[in-house]
C-alpha cells in the first residue's frame, strides 16, 4: 500500500528533527549576521566615544589658548585645532547656521565676561559679549568617522563645548622710597634692627636699592638653609627664618661678584639677630604658592626689590619694639641729635609684597618718629650772628599707614600682566604711571608698586 504525500511529509519530518548532526553549523549560519552587526556597532560606538572624548580635549585647549589671546579668540582657536589634527575647520559667526558635514569641523568662538561666584548657577556664569572680555566660549560640532555600521546607525553629530577664563594677576609692593642715601645714618639704623655691628658704604646701599632678587629663586635657596624638600612654595612660606637666613639666600641668588651679593654676605655675617619671622608676613605668592620647588612660572619674570626685602625683614624681626639712634655729628650744626623710631605692626594678612587679582591689599605699619636736636653753648653756626646757649628741639612725627589695592587690570594689547589700577594709601602718592610702562616694554614681566611716603 503506496504511502500518502502528508504521511510522507511526516516520516520526513520526524526524520530530520530527530537527526542532531551538523546543528551548531546551522545556528551558527543562522546568527553570524546578527552577530557581525552588533560588533560593527559596537566597534563603531567605541570610535566615536573615543573621537568625541579627543574632541572635548582639543576644545578644552582651544579655549584656554583663546583666552590668553583675547583680542584674537577666532584665530587662535583655528591654529591650536588645526595644528592638532583638526580637519576642515569652519567658524560660524554669529547668527549662522552651518551644518558639519565630513571632513568639515564647525566651530563657534565667543568672548565673554565669567563670574566665579559661587552664588550664580553654572549656565550663569559665563555672559556673552560682556566687556571687559575675560573669557571665552568655544563649541565644535563634527561628523565623526565610522567604519562598518554606517548603513545600521543615523549619522551621528559630535558635540563639545568649553569655557576657559584668565585670572590676571599682579605683583605690587608698597614702602617707603629714599630721597638720598647716607651710609652712617643706614648702617646705625640696621645696627639696631638687627642686633649687629653693620658698615656698609654708600655705594654698597645704592646697589642694595638698584638690585632685584627672583622670589622664587630665593625661596628656592632659603628652602635648602630650612631643610625643605620635595614642598610647595606655600610650605615654605609657613616656615619661619632669621634675617641672617634671609640675607645669605638673597646673597646665594644675586649674580656672582656683583657688589649686592658681597653687601648681603656680610650683612648676614653680621647679624646678631635669632629672631625668625613668619615668611608669610614678608611676601603672599598667590596662586603661584602652588608650584613646587624648582618650578618656575613661565612667561613671567617675579622679581622683588633686594632692599625693601631686607629693610623689611630686620622691621618684622625687631617687632614693636622702640629704635633709638644717636646721630651725633652726622647732622651739621647739631651737637646732639637723637631719633627714635617706633615700628607699629602691620595690618593681619598684608604681607609686604603681594601677588593677586583685583582686591588683593598691602598695608604698611604706623611709624611714629622721635627727634631731639640740641643746639651746644656758644654755636655760632645758627646765622646772622646769632649765639645761643643750649636748645633742645624735640620733634614728634607720625606717619599714618599707606595702603595699596589693586583695583582692576588691563590686557589692551594682549600683554599679560599689565595693572592699571591703584588704590592710593593715606599717604603717598602713587607711582602706577611708570610700572605700566616697564610693562608695556617687558609683557611677560609681573609688575611691581611701590609708593612714596610724604617726607616731612
Amino acid at each position: 500500500m503506496s504511502e500518502t504525500l502528508p504521511g510522507r511529509i511526516g516520516r520526513a519530518a520526524r526524520s530530520m528533527l530527530g537527526d542532531l548532526r551538523a546543528n551548531f553549523t546551522v545556528m551558527t549560519a543562522l546568527c553570524a549576521p546578527f552577530a557581525l552587526a552588533l560588533a560593527a556597532f559596537a566597534i563603531d560606538e567605541g570610535s566615536i566615544y573615543v573621537e568625541r572624548r579627543e574632541a572635548q580635549s582639543l576644545v578644552d585647549l582651544a579655549a584656554i589658548t583663546a583666552a590668553s589671546n583675547i583680542n584674537n579668540i577666532e584665530a587662535a582657536v583655528v591654529t591650536t585645532l588645526g595644528d592638532n589634527g583638526m580637519p576642515g575647520i569652519v567658524v560660524q559667526k554669529a547668527g549662522q547656521t552651518i551644518a558639519p558635514a565630513l571632513g568639515k569641523t564647525v566651530v563657534s568662538v565667543t568672548a565673554g565676561r565669567y563670574s566665579p561666584e559661587s552664588s550664580l548657577g553654572v549656565d550663569k556664569r559665563f555672559e556673552a559679549g560682556k566687556t571687559p572680555y575675560n573669557a571665552v566660549h568655544v563649541t565644535l560640532k563634527k561628523i565623526p568617522a565610522r567604519y562598518f555600521a554606517s548603513s545600521l546607525i543615523p549619522t551621528p553629530v559630535i558635540g563639545t563645548q568649553a569655557v576657559a577664563s584668565v585670572a590676571p594677576q599682579a605683583m605690587f609692593s608698597v614702602g617707603s622710597r629714599l630721597l638720598s642715601v647716607n651710609g652712617g645714618i643706614l648702617n646705625a639704623l640696621l645696627s639696631k634692627l638687627l642686633g649687629g655691628n653693620i658698615s656698609l658704604s654708600v655705594m654698597d646701599y645704592n646697589a642694595l636699592i638698584a638690585a632685584d632678587v627672583n622670589l622664587l629663586s630665593f625661596f628656592d635657596a632659603l628652602a635648602v638653609q630650612l631643610q625643605l624638600t620635595g614642598v610647595s612654595y606655600s610650605e615654605v612660606l609657613a616656615s619661619k627664618a632669621t634675617v641672617g637666613q634671609i640675607a645669605t639666600a638673597m646673597a646665594d641668588v644675586s649674580p656672582v661678584g656683583s657688589t649686592s651679593k658681597l653687601a648681603l654676605q656680610t650683612i648676614a655675617s653680621r647679624t646678631t639677630s635669632t629672631v625668625k619671622i613668619p615668611l608669610n608676613r614678608l611676601v603672599d605668592l598667590g596662586s603661584m604658592g602652588q608650584l613646587g620647588l624648582g618650578q618656575q612660572s613661565a612667561g613671567f619674570s617675579v622679581d622683588a626689590s633686594a632692599m625693601g626685602m631686607l629693610t623689611t625683614a630686620a622691621a618684622l624681626a625687631n617687632g614693636s619694639k622702640q629704635v633709638e639712634l644717636n646721630l651725633g655729628a652726622t647732622v651739621p650744626g647739631l651737637t646732639s641729635t637723637t631719633l627714635a623710631i617706633a615700628i607699629g605692626e602691620p595690618a593681619q594678612f598684608s604681607p609686604w609684597l603681594t601677588i593677586g587679582e583685583k582686591g588683593a591689599v598691602v598695608r604698611t605699619a604706623q611709624t611714629r618718629i622721635k627727634l631731639v636736636a640740641s643746639v651746644g653753648i656758644g654755636n655760632s653756626n645758627l646765622g646772622g650772628g646769632t649765639t645761643l646757649l643750649a636748645v633742645n628741639l624735640p620733634l614728634h612725627i607720625e606717619v599714618a599707614y599707606a595702603e595699596a589695592k589693586a583695583d582692576r587690570h588691563q590686557l589692551p594689547d594682549g600683554a599679560p600682566g599689565q595693572f592699571g589700577g591703584f588704590h592710593r594709601g593715606m599717604s603717598g602718592r602713587c607711582l602706577a604711571a611708570s610700572c605700566r610702562q616697564r610693562c608695556r616694554q617687558q609683557p611677560h614681566r609681573l609688575c611691581r608698586f611701590q609708593q612714596s611716603t610724604v617726607v616731612l
